[in-house]
């Protein structure tokens, strides 16, 4: 009797499965003839499997390198398709400047939230992360305002002045120290642009944050590298949710919890209670995480989410900051003329003066526009993710867009539009951001509307300013008075410029050069 209830209780719940499939099923294949003729008709895309839609495809070509993929796409099917995750998703690719415009300036309220993948649900790492929380969260509003006041305010980026131009300055001496020069039987050594950089940058968002440094004393790199590695590896339970409780046992939520616990304990156990200490004797701090327990003991921020901002800050600020200079280096030395060009003007603003300060960067002009072009071309975040949260959706480039909708707006395919850079929009030209304005403003609003590296609306990069500043500095610290080479003889065309996608756009192959001081 029992079995035979248990077989009775199977058969209702494969029932009630084949139902809910054959319900999703028929609303996914539902001809145009039968939809509501109000509507704009959803964009076109690439046929898919009637159960799986494009999910094949989706963890097959474009699981390495989706910037790429998604762009031959758009050749094929214009700048607006959509590709169906499974049965439950619908995912829109933006490949157009003028429809990215709709998406995150004007409609910007319709598609304020962020998709959130599986993998960043363990330990409830995306109900509390500003990265990925909706604009209209409490949360989200009140770390915007702090971060807001430590990296784009006036008064923060003046208190990050000192502390970046100290770094840079040590990133300088460090590279023309004689040490550096004398290993290998008096040859030069070979730098890691990345690693060099990045050992900068974290110290000084480390210094921002908490007046510490962590990069050598700490590895936190060997903490931050194994979580960023897990969250670029895409989730089957995106598109299957059935799958979900068999993959958090035994896929990436699993790991990726195990390398976040790590981490958490890293900013509670060790940052947080330290100057908890400090707090007991009355020593003040004045930094970003003096602000943050101030909210803490107001009760406006909870341990968990210092934590969890503390996580953001270091994932984000560095490694963005980061690619863009090792980007910058690589272009530069793959084109010989636009180095010497930098240098150039370097040498003639700068003079005898040994170090770079922020105040000279007003005073280079072409060393900005090789930022951004550097930016036009290799985005730090290619693909801007987004989901239409309107009630009855939106339309955007004149298709539908029903609720629940993910948007992903490809900048790495719009910095190549040759309706927004018609001058040879593959190659490296930093000139054609030292164009004269027409006057009336044209070309800077031309500008304005296609050079979006950073997004665009209220989910706009908060460190845009910060970033602006640092990489130009960092960049014009790596290339005054030192002259690079490449190693083993590599000739400037035979570099390998090939990029990797993970949680940032990256080189592919680590972009390593001699320094030898002028």
């Amino acid at each position: 009797m029992e079995f035979r209830l248990l077989d009775y209780v199977s058969c209702v719940i494969v029932a009630l499965m084949a139902i809910a499939a054959g319900v999703l099923l028929h609303r996914y294949t539902l001809p145009q003839r039968r939809r509501r003729v109000s509507l704009p008709p959803p964009p076109p895309g690439p046929a898919g499997n009637p159960l799986l839609g494009n999910l094949l495809y989706v963890i097959g070509p474009l699981r390495h390198n989706p910037h790429r993929g998604l762009a031959k796409l758009a050749g094929t099917f214009g700048p607006v398709l959509s590709l169906r995750l499974g049965l439950t998703r619908t995912l829109v690719v933006v490949s157009s400047s003028a429809v990215a415009h709709e998406a995150l300036v004007k409609k910007d309220a319709a598609l304020a939230a962020r998709l959130v993948p599986d993998n960043v649900r363990a330990l409830s790492y995306g109900a509390t992360s500003m990265v990925f929380l909706p604009s209209s969260d409490r949360l989200w509003k009140r770390l915007r305002v702090v971060i807001g006041a430590g990296f784009s305010s006036s008064r923060g980026l003046d208190a990050i002045r000192p502390i970046l131009e100290r770094r840079a300055r040590r990133l300088a001496e460090r590279l023309r120290s004689p040490p550096s020069c004398s290993g290998g039987g008096g040859r030069p050594p070979v730098v890691n642009i990345r690693d060099a950089v990045n050992a900068t940058v974290l110290n000084v968002i480390a210094n921002v944050l908490f007046s510490e440094d962590v990069a050598v004393a700490d590895d936190l790199k060997s903490l931050v590298v194994p979580v960023l590695e897990e969250w670029s590896k895409p989730s089957v339970c995106d598109a299957c949710p059935l799958l979900a409780p068999l993959e958090h046992l035994l896929g990436s939520r699993r790991r990726i919890s195990t390398h976040l616990a790590k981490l958490y304990k890293f900013f509670d156990q060790g940052i947080i209670e330290r100057r908890l200490a400090a707090a007991s004797r009355s020593e003040d701090h004045d930094d970003l995480l003096d602000v943050l327990l101030s909210k803490h003991s107001m009760s406006k921020l909870t341990r968990q989410e210092i934590t969890t901002f503390l996580t953001d800050m270091f994932i984000a600020a560095s490694d963005t900051s980061t690619v863009t200079v090792q980007w910058a280096m690589a272009r530069l030395l793959r084109h010989p003329e636009k180095m010497e060009k930098v240098k150039a003007e370097l040498a003639t603003q700068l003079g005898s003066q040994d170090f770079v300060t922020e105040s000279d960067l007003n005073k280079l002009p072409y060393l900005h526009a090789v930022v951004k072009e550097t930016l036009r071309l290799h985005p730090a975040m290619p693909l801007i993710p987004r989901e239409v949260v309107a009630e009855d959706g939106v339309s955007l480039g004149g298709f539908h867009m029903p609720k629940g909708t993910g948007v992903v707006v490809n900048l790495w395919t719009i910095g190549r539009d040759k309706a927004a850079w018609p001058d040879r929009p593959e190659e490296f030209i930093p000139e054609r951001f030292l164009l004269a304005d027409d006057g009336g403003g044209g070309h800077q609003k031309k500008q304005q509307d296609f050079f979006r590296p950073f997004g665009a609306g209220r989910r706009v990069c908060p460190g845009t300013d910060y970033t602006m500043r640092s990489v130009p500095l960092l960049l014009a610290s790596l290339l005054h008075k030192i002259q690079w080479m490449l190693p083993d003889g590599l000739k400037p065309e035979d570099m390998d410029l090939a990029d990797r996608y993970g949680t940032v756009l990256n080189l592919a192959t680590p972009l390593h050069a001699v320094p030898v001081i002028i």
